[in-house]
Formats: structure tokens, sequence, C-alpha cells
């Protein structure tokens, strides 16, 4: 029979992972393993407007930093809503971390995100124009966008 320290251990044990989920701001593995590589990545090769790459990377990571991707996440939003964007460019496909351009949320709900330091406020709709509503488009993580896959 194991003794009640065998037991307790075996306990705390099991909770370390949950534990650890917090530290990664309430996200998948894979996914705050992804932000983590973006935040290391050079821009990728033949981007349009490079001088917007931080940007993008300095609101996806702050979106998931503050805590608002896994609470989206558990409204109903997905990755791509969060991180998407389209395989050749913004036009076709824009993830909120694309569209903030550095605005501050203020506010989200299951299907709109308000954004801004003053009214009137930025309004970003999930599944609105260039957010989802195009069904031929499907987007692209941040992380991947004009990187080879093999």
């Amino acid at each position: 029979m194991a003794s009640w320290r065998d037991v307790a251990a075996e306990v705390l044990a099991e909770e370390r992972p949950a534990e650890a989920a917090l530290d990664r701001y309430g996200l998948e593995p894979a996914l705050y393993s992804s932000l983590a590589r973006l935040a290391k990545m050079p821009p990728p090769p033949k981007l349009a407007h490079d001088s917007n790459w931080p940007q993008v990377v300095s609101d996806a990571l702050r979106i998931a930093r503050e805590g608002w991707a896994a609470v989206a996440l558990s409204l109903g939003w997905n990755e791509g809503d969060l991180f998407g964007v389209g395989a050749r460019d913004s036009w076709d496909f824009e993830g909120l971390a694309v569209w903030l351009d550095g605005r501050p949320i203020v506010a989200l709900d299951n299907r709109i995100c308000l954004a801004g330091d003053g009214k009137p406020w930025a309004v970003f709709e999930r599944g609105g124009a260039r957010h989802g509503t195009m069904p031929a488009v499907v987007p692209v993580m941040v992380w991947e966008f004009g990187r080879a896959t093999k």
C-alpha cells in the first residue's frame, strides 16, 4: 500500500501541467510554442511592407500576454481569427493580430473586439469583411506567412 507521501507526490505531479498552462497565458502548448517562435523570427522574405512586421508580431504577443487570446478561444474564436493572414497578404484575410495595428483591446465577446484608446472605438468583427467571410480564403498563421513549408 502506498504511503500518504507517495499519494501526495502523485497528486502534485498531476497538477503541474495545469500550473504550466497558466505560465503559457492559458494557451495550448502548440499555440504558445508557435508564438514563442514568432517572437524570434525575422520578417518573412518578400514582404511588401516589412516595416509593418514588428507591429504584427508585437500585437500577436500582446494578445496572448494580456490574456485576450485565451478569452477569445474560450468564446469560440479560432487561431485563424486571432493570428491568421491571407496566404498572399492581408487583403485576402486579416486576423485580429494583423488588424490591431498597435491599438489596445478594450473589450471582446464571441463576435466583436473593440480596440483603441478613445472614442470612437475601432471594431473588429469576427467573420466580417476580410475576417473570414470568403470561404475560398484559408488563412495561414502569421508564424507561417511567407515561409516555405516542407
